[in-house]
């Protein structure tokens, strides 16, 4: 396991710690990749871009996915599967083929009530497919502003977030960094390989 402390100026840099912990998790192109917060990041251009062609993107905001999906080319758009749900009482989601990749560094973080915290665990080990699965998770370390925009933000240390996401995922690698916004934001990337479900056997599909 790795961590390497930096500074960032933008999200071009995220991206690219982002990018660089996906490349560990050695899958395929066509891989399913589910990307949480879709339609205010620029990750799923980045993915893209890298030739990945199997995209999730969710987001509240029909609008906002909208928007996202006019920056892409009709090839690229057509390899963006798009999703209006809500992770805290998600409708569409559960319905969708298990996944290999859960990215979010827009969702989590603003999740500061328990039950909305409990709902993202059972969506996220459910979607997740056990053995195969890979998590990562950007959120704020503690020490930073408390604040994203006008919502306020729950912080962890790497123990926390692994306690949070429980015994099935394994911590595999992870970068503290601070991202240089209106002010120092402290900030943690992990990533986190699926088990087998608690009881030791696959769920099924």
């Amino acid at each position: 396991m790795r961590q390497v402390p930096f500074a960032t100026p933008s999200a071009d840099v995220a991206n690219e710690v982002a990018l660089e912990l996906l490349s560990q998790t050695f899958l395929a192109w066509d891989a399913p990749l589910l990307d949480l917060g879709a339609g205010s990041s620029s990750f799923v251009p980045a993915l893209l871009s890298e030739g990945y062609s199997n995209v999730v993107a969710v987001d509240v905001s029909p609008g906002a996915l909208e928007a996202q999906a006019q920056q892409l080319t009709p090839q690229q758009r057509d390899q963006v599967l798009w999703v209006v749900d809500d992770v805290t009482q998600a409708q569409h989601l559960p319905w969708l083929d298990p996944i290999l990749f859960w990215h979010d560094r827009a969702m989590l973080p603003v999740l500061t009530h328990p039950a909305h915290q409990r709902a993202y665990q059972a969506l996220l080990t459910q979607m997740v497919l056990p053995r195969l699965g890979w998590v990562l998770l950007q959120v704020d370390r503690p020490g930073g502003g408390g604040q994203r925009g006008d919502m306020r933000t729950q912080p962890y240390t790497i123990q926390q977030l692994q306690s949070f996401v429980g015994p099935e995922f394994a911590l595999q690698a992870y970068r503290e960094y601070v991202a240089q916004e209106e002010a120092p934001q402290p900030r943690l990337y992990a990533l986190f390989r699926r088990l087998a479900d608690a009881a030791g056997q696959f769920r099924s599909a």
